[in-house]
């Protein structure tokens, strides 16, 4: 299979997600943030959830924030 193809398939859900200001890489943060919603129920200190989930993920801890609050947004 071809990308036009895969496109073509896939192009109304393209043109949602697109709508609604998901990005392509939203993906590979559907870990992270579940790992999140699972902590935040148990821990009630943010920053301890950030900086855990940035060493977890290799990543700082103000961009595991940047990604949360991205994926919690509503469309």
């Amino acid at each position: 299979m071809i990308r036009a193809e895969i496109i073509e398939f896939n192009k109304e859900l393209l043109q949602k997600l697109k709508y609604s200001g998901v990005k392509l890489e939203d993906y590979k943060y559907c870990d992270l943030y579940r790992d999140y919603v699972e902590m935040s129920r148990t821990e009630r200190n943010r920053k301890v959830i950030f900086l855990t989930l940035s060493q977890r993920y290799g990543i700082s801890d103000r961009q595991v924030y940047n990604i949360v609050n991205h994926l919690k947004t509503p469309v």
